[in-house]
């Protein structure tokens, strides 16, 4: 479709200061107003990390797997705004990222370690969860993204609210070392907000 120069979303006309003549040309008003800021005031945005986790090498475990869930009947969406891995070790880690997942089958353990982002509401709760552990049997869901994150360095995905968790569902991320023969260790932290379903209704 051809778009001309009509055709432009929150048009504000640009007028000279001297003349004060309309411009032939349209342009669009853009604010950079960060979702991070407008959920904090909301009180819905929340921080949360994992323990620490090790695979490969002498720990007995060949993968490790992260998610942020969204517990069955919570009437909530989660917004991720961004997902932070931390490679600890010498052996960089390869990271496959499952999205839409349903279910999962095997052992996992749910981190204590969350808060609230804004202070004026210390103690909220919030109802996303993240869980960590070591043995998955079967993950129920959509294997749609791989990375590598070098030895002794971070990896972030800033997501800003592009992926959302609906209510029964998690965003997964499972952690292969490269170099099997050692041990790697490694974090995740989460960082997302919580908006109501009704709100769209």
């Amino acid at each position: 479709m051809k778009i001309n120069q009509n055709q432009y979303i929150n048009k504000s006309r640009f007028t000279s200061a001297k003349e004060n003549l309309t411009s032939p040309f349209e342009f669009e008003h853009v604010s950079d107003i960060s979702n991070g800021y407008i959920q904090s005031k909301n009180f819905s945005l929340f921080n949360g990390v994992s323990d620490d986790m090790y695979c490969g090498g002498n720990s007995t475990f060949e993968y490790a797997y992260f998610l942020l869930s969204n517990p069955i009947k919570s009437k909530i969406n989660i917004y991720v705004k961004n997902s932070i891995i931390t490679n600890h070790s010498h052996s960089p880690l390869i990271i496959k990222i499952y999205y839409c997942v349903e279910d999962i089958v095997g052992k996992i353990e749910s981190s204590n370690f969350f808060c609230i982002s804004n202070s004026n509401s210390s103690g909220t709760i919030p109802q996303g969860k993240i869980f960590f552990g070591n043995e998955l049997d079967k993950i129920y869901g959509v294997y749609g993204q791989n990375l590598i994150v070098p030895s002794y360095n971070s990896y972030n995905l800033n997501e800003n609210g592009s992926i959302v968790i609906s209510s029964g569902f998690s965003y997964l991320f499972e952690v292969i070392p490269i170099n099997s023969d050692i041990t790697s260790n490694f974090i995740m932290s989460f960082s997302w907000w919580e908006e109501s379903i009704s709100s769209y209704f």
